[in-house]
Order: C-alpha cells, then sequence, then structure tokens
C-alpha cells in the first residue's frame, strides 16, 4: 500500500515525530462482510440502530419525534444510518491502539 510506505518515509525521515497511519474505512468494510465475526447479531448490517428501522431512511431520521431506538445498539454496525454505533467504534479504535488497524499500533512503544 502506497501510503503506508509514505508513512514509513515520512517515519525515517522524522525519527523525533510518531507519525501513525490509522485506518477507519477496512475496519468498516469487515464488519460489514462478516458482522457476527465482531459480535454483531442484527440479520442485515446495513440495519440501523435508531431511524425507521431497516437502512437510512431520511424521512424517520434518529432524534425526530416518534422515531424509535433500538434496545440493544451494541448488536449493530450502523447507528442512524450516517453514524457507527459505539460497539463499532470501540473495535475501530482499539485496532488503533493495538492493532490491527493503525501502523503502527498507537500503543506499540514507537516513538
Amino acid at each position: 500500500m502506497k501510503l503506508k510506505e509514505m508513512v514509513a518515509q515520512l517515519q525515517n525521515k522524522y525519527p523525533q515525530a510518531k507519525i501513525i497511519y490509522a485506518d477507519y474505512y477496512e475496519p468498516v468494510i469487515q464488519f460489514l462482510q462478516n458482522p457476527s465475526k465482531f459480535g454483531f447479531t442484527v440479520s442485515d448490517p446495513l440495519q440501523i440502530c435508531c431511524g425507521g428501522g431497516g437502512p437510512y431512511n431520511p424521512n424517520a431520521t434518529c432524534g425526530q419525534p416518534g422515531v424509535p431506538a433500538c434496545s440493544n445498539p451494541s448488536n449493530y454496525i450502523n447507528w442512524d444510518g450516517i453514524h457507527l454505533t459505539e460497539a463499532a467504534h470501540r473495535i475501530i479504535a482499539t485496532g488503533w491502539l493495538k492493532g490491527p488497524y493503525a501502523y503502527p499500533p498507537i500503543l506499540s512503544g514507537y516513538h
């Protein structure tokens, strides 16, 4: 991947700086391709927790009067059709801190 190569070049050029590549989109793609691997149990990975109850519906957006939210958001990838759930963000953040979604992982001891 060219971006990782550029990060490595920058790390070598500026050893006093901590330069990290953090990937947001790869884990989201993985969630959508294999949701159960990550603990998401909804049958449709595009189903939203807060809103119309299916894929994103701009006529029934989260926060509007009468628009419901699910009782178990940790089972969902997508909160409202635009934002991920806290559970999805937790997996991504852990992947940035410990790997595999950051190069090098933030907690790797790299200086």
